[in-house]
């Protein structure tokens, strides 16, 4: 049985304080791809932190979260400070349509009485797959703290195929995003096999 990670991960670049707590858990939870992206809300300035800078920190964070696993495969990881260029150019050859299942995280929206407003999203539990006799894999897209920016970044991705998930109303620290997300995706994924 292949038990290589069937979850890919697109982050949002977060601040380089919380990337390397990210990072262990990451590899730790296990994840095929990891996409290091810029978004609206994403600071340029983050991308000069030490962890870019100098290779073997970005390592040694996920080497961290593959020894607490006992696993051996690290995350094949892509930086890019173009997140509409990769999305135009790239997304479609690493995460075929007809073999990945995507999914943008992103709060669902209350007005100022609490109602909720705009497209519901759906629950990780209620994606839908490709039909497919392959093994399902799930490209999970989470932005930046404070959310994908309305309606440009939300819109790019739907035109892409995202389906908007969300873990409530209230907006996560990416760390805890990211950890609960992947969980979700790993179980999903699990479900076919």
């Amino acid at each position: 049985m292949d038990d290589t990670p069937k979850v890919s991960l697109l982050l949002a670049l977060p601040r380089p304080l919380q990337l390397s707590r990210i990072l262990p858990m990451v590899s730790q939870l296990g994840v095929d791809q990891l996409i290091l992206t810029n978004a609206m809300k994403v600071p340029k300035d983050y991308f000069g932190s030490h962890i870019f800078r100098k290779p073997e920190v970005l390592r040694g964070l996920l080497v961290e979260g593959l020894a607490q696993s006992g696993d051996v495969r690290l995350p094949n990881v892509h930086v890019t400070k173009r997140l509409k260029v990769f999305v135009e150019d790239e997304l479609d050859e690493l995460f075929p349509l007809d073999e990945v299942v995507r999914v943008i995280a992103h709060p669902q929206r209350r007005d100022i009485d609490g109602r909720e407003f705009g497209p519901a999203p759906l629950r990780m539990t209620d994606i839908e797959f490709p039909k497919s006799d392959k093994p399902r894999r799930l490209l999970v897209a989470v932005g930046p703290e404070g959310g994908w920016t309305e309606p440009y970044e939300l819109d790019m991705f739907r035109d892409k195929g995202f389906q908007q998930i969300t873990l409530g109303t209230r907006v996560l620290r990416s760390d805890v995003a990211v950890v609960s997300l992947l969980s979700l995706a790993h179980e999903v994924c699990s479900k076919s096999e």
